[in-house]
């Protein structure tokens, strides 16, 4: 983070001590030193205690390790600045939360607090990974944070605003970071973890804790522990299950241990959940895997955890049966099984992606 003329806050405050400290060596100011002394020590207090948070509020990321990853991955050229029609790849319906922006933007926050406080935890997790977050004013955000220190919703909130920023300038899962990319995935893992130290098992924070560990590049192992702790929280969440997938399975190996880690943790609880993971990783596995989508026992393996899926239709929120649905629609129709196919797109109205993880519809 750099001051308005470029310098780091550390030196910033450095010049600034440094400044006065001239100043009253040679007497330009004397009747209120002391006052001015006392200014630039608040100063570089408070840049020192900025410095402080920045450094040593990424969980269990080693703070050498991250610092590496972002360097590495800074490039001097910008990306251009394209924001894609919904800001997070995951999205059903934005246009369902559009009030809650009007609340934000509008400084309405004891509204949209009590609205997110009376949620189910499948609600919350659908107001979340549908909000249209370009469309959020980062100012009146931060007012709100400004008020209310504490709040984890107003956390996970300007979380999400970072990451889409980053994602805005053409941020990718491993992809190249300009300066200001890096910047805004820092802020966003300040954000997620400052929610998580009001509220150590909120599922939500933890699934945006995730989402900028994948978007980082960080190692499989550190997103696969916090997809275990996010199931842990909340078996079913699927939104939480789809981004994993999307970062981790690269290789028919990661496959088995994204849904190692998955059938681990909810077995039992959320078997449909078990069965949409083992769908995820045959979806990202047929872009590699030889044959293709003719391979037989991708197929029947398909059928296998459509069946376990079914058998498990009355345990999933609204929104996970919306998202599952249209994961299967898609499974569907990449091995052939158009009436299948179809069935499940009258469950969604017809909506299904043209991939998973862009499930969007037309408003």
């Amino acid at each position: 983070m750099t001051s308005g003329f470029g310098l780091s806050r550390s030196g910033f405050a450095t010049f600034c001590l440094l400044l006065t400290v001239l100043f009253a060596k040679l007497q330009w100011f004397v009747p209120g030193v002391d006052a001015i002394i006392a200014t630039c020590l608040t100063m570089a207090v408070a840049n020192l205690s900025l410095w402080f948070n920045d450094r040593f509020l990424m969980e269990d990321v080693p703070e050498a390790e991250l610092k590496q990853q972002l360097q590495q991955q800074v490039v001097k050229q910008r990306v251009g600045n394209v924001c894609s029609q919904h800001t997070h790849d995951f999205a059903v319906c934005p246009h369902d939360s559009i009030f809650a922006i009007a609340l934000i933007n509008s400084g309405d926050w004891s509204a949209l607090s009590e609205s997110i406080n009376n949620m189910t935890l499948a609600e919350r997790q659908g107001f979340y990974a549908n909000l249209k977050y370009s469309s959020v004013s980062e100012r009146a955000l931060q007012e709100v944070i400004n008020a209310h220190p504490n709040d984890v919703d107003a956390h996970i909130l300007m979380g999400h605003v970072k990451l889409c920023f980053a994602k805005r300038l053409g941020l990718k899962p491993g992809g190249k970071l300009d300066e200001s990319m890096a910047a805004s995935v820092s802020q966003a893992f300040k954000h997620f973890n400052l929610a998580l130290r009001a509220r150590a098992d909120d599922p939500e924070a933890l699934c945006g804790l995730l989402m900028a560990k994948g978007f980082t590049g960080l190692r499989a192992g550190h997103i696969l522990h916090s997809l275990e702790k996010l199931l842990a929280v909340d078996p079913e969440h699927m939104h939480g299950v789809i981004a994993a997938a999307r970062f981790l399975v690269t290789s028919t190996a990661r496959a088995n241990e994204f849904v190692s880690v998955v059938e681990s943790t909810v077995a039992g609880r959320a078997d449909a959940t078990v069965a949409i993971a083992k769908i995820l990783s045959h979806i990202e596995c047929l872009s590699f895997i030889e044959n293709g989508a003719n391979n037989s026992k991708v197929i029947a393996d398909v059928y296998k955890q459509l069946q376990c899926y079914k058998g498990e239709t009355e345990t999933p929120g609204s929104y996970q049966q919306r998202i599952s649905n249209n994961i299967i629609a898609y499974m569907l129709q990449l091995i052939g099984d158009n009436e299948q196919s179809r069935q499940y797109l009258e469950k969604i109205n017809g909506l299904v992606s043209p991939y998973p993880w862009q499930m969007n519809s037309t408003p």
